[in-house]
């Protein structure tokens, strides 16, 4: 009887042990933005991949304020993984933050310059914003720090002081131009974005153009913008093609996360291209061959699970080339 009673214990306890390191899953954390914005589309596409091709991993996206929470986020260990503006590293570091504790993951999709006004509005151009409300985007953002605080000042010559600035989300933009609140606001995002198309279905709207001299300006002080067309009928009643800029968005992630986990998470998305596409028109430009568009801005690397699957791929190497 001793002897089937310490058996019994035996097979108990190994079953308890298995069972047990079934429910060993590692949680993480996945910083986006605005439900109404591109960043929450692929942040929470990107989690349903992994959580669906990792074994014993579960992401969750975050809404969050966007590109610089997101990096204070990862630099604090609040947050695992995250998608933010190009230069909001810079700008963290110039203010003395410890960028290290962040490596690249991907360079991919590009976040679209729209300034939005009714059809309506007395406002053909940023310069008219003189002595207007505009929304300026929210706090912690990108759209805010650098679209609206860096981009006005160097292409326009214009400072919150010129104008009444709101710090609204982009779901709030959206609102208040629906309901006149606001004379204009900007949404930076990959186009299409569905609020904005949400918007241009409920009432005639204009997105603003970026004159020549204004981008020489941008590109000038700010190597990574690049000149960008919003094909016409992107959004209802905007038949022509708009001239606005972009800049290039990276995926982050916290410098001491595995190698190994972080390797698994790029194949999850990457090796799953049309599902990854399906996310969203700006998933397709998350490519191995385009990780690298402006990369040597950066200031910090890549993560070693990142490095290890873009050899695997054949373009580490060919990175310089591919930049």
């Amino acid at each position: 009887m001793k002897k089937i009673i310490l058996v019994f214990l035996m097979i108990f306890t190994l079953t308890l042990g298995v069972t047990g390191s079934s429910y060993a899953i590692k949680f993480l954390s996945f910083g986006t933005g605005s439900p109404a914005g591109t960043y929450y589309f692929l942040g929470a596409g990107f989690a349903a991949l992994v959580n669906k091709y990792v074994p014993g991993v579960r992401v969750t996206a975050e809404s969050t304020a966007a590109s610089t929470e997101n990096a204070r986020l990862l630099i604090r260990g609040k947050m695992d993984m995250g998608l933010a503006c190009m230069g909001t590293l810079s700008d963290l570091k110039k203010q003395g933050m410890d960028v290290n504790k962040v490596r690249l993951v991907a360079i991919g999709h590009t976040s679209d310059t729209h300034w939005i006004v009714r059809k309506s509005s007395s406002i053909k151009s940023v310069y008219d914003f003189k002595g207007k409300t505009i929304g300026v985007g929210p706090a912690g953002s990108a759209t805010l720090n650098i679209y609206s605080k860096k981009h006005l000042k160097v292409g326009w010559g214009l400072t919150f002081k010129d104008f009444k600035p709101k710090y609204l989300s982009f779901s709030e933009t959206i609102t208040g131009i629906r309901d006149n609140t606001i004379d204009a606001g900007v949404i930076a995002a990959g186009y299409p974005i569905a609020a904005v198309m949400e918007l241009a279905r409920d009432v005639p709207i204009r997105l603003l153009e970026t004159e020549p001299e204004a981008l020489k300006k941008l590109q000038a002080a700010f190597p990574n913008v690049q000149p960008l067309i919003i094909p016409a009928n992107t959004y209802k009643g905007i038949t022509k093609d708009v001239h606005t800029y972009t800049l290039p968005q990276m995926w982050l992630c916290r410098a001491d996360l595995p190698a190994d986990l972080v390797y698994k998470i790029m194949k999850a998305v990457y090796d799953h291209p049309e599902e990854k596409n399906a996310i969203h028109p700006m998933a397709k430009k998350y490519t191995p061959e385009s990780a690298f568009k402006g990369y040597t801005s950066v200031p910090v690397g890549y993560h070693p699970g990142a490095i290890k699957f873009y050899k695997e791929k054949g373009v580490w190497a060919k990175r310089d080339q591919l930049k």
